[in-house]
């Protein structure tokens, strides 16, 4: 396997003037040499690079080492043509793919096209065109390269099926744990992922074949969503810019690029795909081939899905090791085997890990098991068993009474682990004895409720684990309503301008517990004197909860409307804050109103004499 770079022009015939039947992979190889051991057996060409007004086209796929399963048969009568770029499932009408991405100078086709199948699947089940999704393809690039190298070479391509047993096996993370860079041609270091990326792994069930006659893959299509298909990319589809692709001649070479199918047109004879070239190339990254060219639909790929609810707690089992005699001396090293059982709030859900470790008495690996619960305080068992030819034997892994057996592994309370786990506070409740190390938890059949160990039992052993969570605990949020104004009378001085509320609507959507507000008056108008707030803070204000507060202030002695706001914030968090708006009203001037309480008390006089009416009639 080679990388190869060549520069192309602008038309449809991209090398020379005339269509050629020579693949791509059978151009001239540059200097850069991918792993050793992913091209052994290859039986396949070089992965290749097109340089377009600095545009970098290249593929990254190659064909199954070994074979896949065989390819499920759909039946039924759909549509003369779909495209899920503008569908209607379930009643909802719109696009249910993502944008077109650009794996640019790197041979990474093999995690944008499943990828791109996948961002679609998780759309569709989750009944919204408009669910914004974006995964990590750099997750696939890096860490298969470093976890599954016989498969995956970064931005050398892989081997079908190892991109698919990745998305399985590890899950996916969101593009913002783990933002794609290997467009540049370098492949950052697995580490490079966001610490919590445990947390943010999105599961991703299974991935099945379809078979690849027409009809299947047009059911399939239709029933599970865009669909990942590997297919030839010869030198002329570079310059593709519209219609139906059809590569003249026969398609001998094996696959090596990977897409994403997401429609058909049986007028055209033609699916429609997803590109990963970014939009200058073809019909914005969209491109439409005839059925059954360049091999396309001999491997179609689709996974499976299934949105969960409630935050996720990860089980990580590091380490299993012997301590009490568990095997004969004819059976060797313990074969590790190992179940988590976690209580979601409504039914024991389980995973079994049955092939931890072979021959190995002390083994160290990290594998990751993840439950969605519906509880706060979800229960966690952990059972440990040798497997043997004949008979496995049941190892104890708890400080709870009781033991291990031979030649059985049926459950005995005291050999399993068992603890509850608060989300909350990211801490174990204890039920059987557990021993920090490190940043591991330990449980083994030696530890005593005392916190004692005693190793005289046989079958013991010592396992080290590790709990964490994506549960986010509700943030505090302040909201405010209300206004204050009023019309002050002459003598006021200390006026009240009445109410305002002071609430906290941080709740938390899983309803496990309450966020609690601190807040203050920030800001007040910079007229009147002696601004009073009844009360004037507050704190530790649960969820849903809110405080009336009654405000007064010296009314100033200029007349006039006087306004404002009362700014009053999150004590936490001085972004979130809330205004209030002020109207006074104060009242006229003194002078003026003793002038006119003199004229009042001149006319009241007036009319209690005789000649009054005269009297009032000239002075008006």
């Amino acid at each position: 396997m080679f990388l190869i770079g060549v520069l192309i022009g602008t038309g449809f015939t991209v090398i020379g003037t005339q269509q050629q039947d020579i693949p791509i992979t059978q151009l001239i190889s540059n200097e850069r040499q991918p792993n050793e051991d992913i091209n052994d057996d290859c039986g396949c060409e070089p992965i290749e690079t097109l340089v377009n007004a600095g545009l970098y086209y290249r593929t990254g796929f190659f064909p199954a080492k070994e074979p896949l399963p065989q390819g499920e048969v759909y039946n039924g009568r759909v549509a003369a043509s779909w495209d899920w770029r503008d569908a209607t499932y379930n009643g909802q009408t719109g696009d249910w793919t993502t944008p077109i991405r650009n794996q640019a100078d790197c041979g990474s086709c093999y995690a944008f096209a499943p990828l791109g199948s996948i961002e679609s699947l998780i759309k569709i089940k989750h009944g919204s065109p408009g669910y914004s999704i974006d995964l990590s393809e750099q997750f696939i690039v890096s860490c298969g390269t470093e976890w599954m190298s016989e498969y995956i070479d970064g931005c050398d391509g892989a081997y079908s099926p190892g991109p698919y047993d990745f998305i399985t096996t590890y899950g996916t993370l969101p593009e913002s744990c783990f933002p794609y860079t290997s467009g540049s041609g370098s492949v950052p270091p697995c580490s490079n992922k966001c610490s919590n990326w445990e947390d943010l792994i999105i599961q991703i069930d299974g991935w099945h074949t379809v078979a690849s006659d027409i009809t299947s893959i047009k059911n399939a299509l239709v029933q599970h969503g865009p669909l990942t298909a590997g297919m030839i990319v010869y030198d002329d589809f570079y310059g593709y810019n519209g219609g139906v692709y059809e590569h003249p001649g026969s398609d001998p070479d094996p696959m090596n690029h990977a897409v994403v199918i997401v429609g058909y047109d049986d007028v055209q004879n033609c699916w429609i795909c997803k590109n990963s070239w970014g939009t200058f190339w073809g019909e914005e990254g969209w491109f439409k081939i005839l059925y059954g060219d360049c091999k396309i639909g001999q491997e179609i790929i689709y996974f499976d899905y299934v949105p969960h609810s409630g935050p996720q707690v990860n089980v990580k089992i590091h380490r299993a090791q012997m301590i009490g005699d568990i095997e004969s001396w004819a059976e060797g090293e313990a074969d590790w085997s190992y179940r988590v059982q976690v209580y979601m709030g409504s039914q024991w859900i389980e995973q079994i890990n049955d092939a931890y470790s072979s021959n190995e008495d002390d083994h160290t690996e990290d594998v990751i098991h993840r439950f969605h619960v519906q509880t706060s305080t979800p229960e966690i068992t952990i059972k440990v068993w040798d497997r043997d030819l004949l008979s496995d034997d049941l190892a104890d892994v708890s400080g709870y009474p009781g033991g291990g057996t031979d030649d059985s592994t049926t459950d005995v309370r005291g050999a399993i682990f068992h603890c509850r786990y608060n989300i909350i506070t990211n801490q174990i409740i204890q039920i059987d004895t557990v021993i920090s190390d490190g940043v591991y938890f330990t449980t083994s059949g030696t530890y005593q409720p005392d916190g004692g160990e005693n190793s005289d039992e046989e079958n013991d052993a010592k396992v080290w684990f590790q709990l964490s969570d994506s549960y986010e605990p509700p943030e505090p949020t302040l909201q405010v309503s209300g206004t204050l104004q009023g019309d002050a009378n002459h003598g006021t001085t200390h006026y009240s301008l009445g109410t305002f509320l002071v609430k906290n609507i941080g709740t938390d959507p899983e309803g496990f517990s309450d966020s609690y507000l601190d807040w203050a008056i920030a800001d007040t108008p910079d007229w009147g004197n002696n601004w009073v707030f009844a009360p004037n803070g507050g704190v530790n204000l649960p969820s849903g909860d809110q405080v009336m507060v009654q405000v007064y202030v010296d009314v100033p002695d200029e007349q006039g409307t006087y306004t404002g706001s009362v700014k009053i914030w999150n004590t936490e968090n001085h972004a979130n804050y809330g205004i209030i708006s002020v109207q006074l009203i104060a009242p006229v001037e003194k002078t003026t109103l003793q002038s006119n309480l003199f004229w009042k008390g001149f006319y009241s006089s007036l009319s209690k004499d005789i000649l009054s009416p005269f009297l009032i009639h000239f002075l008006r």
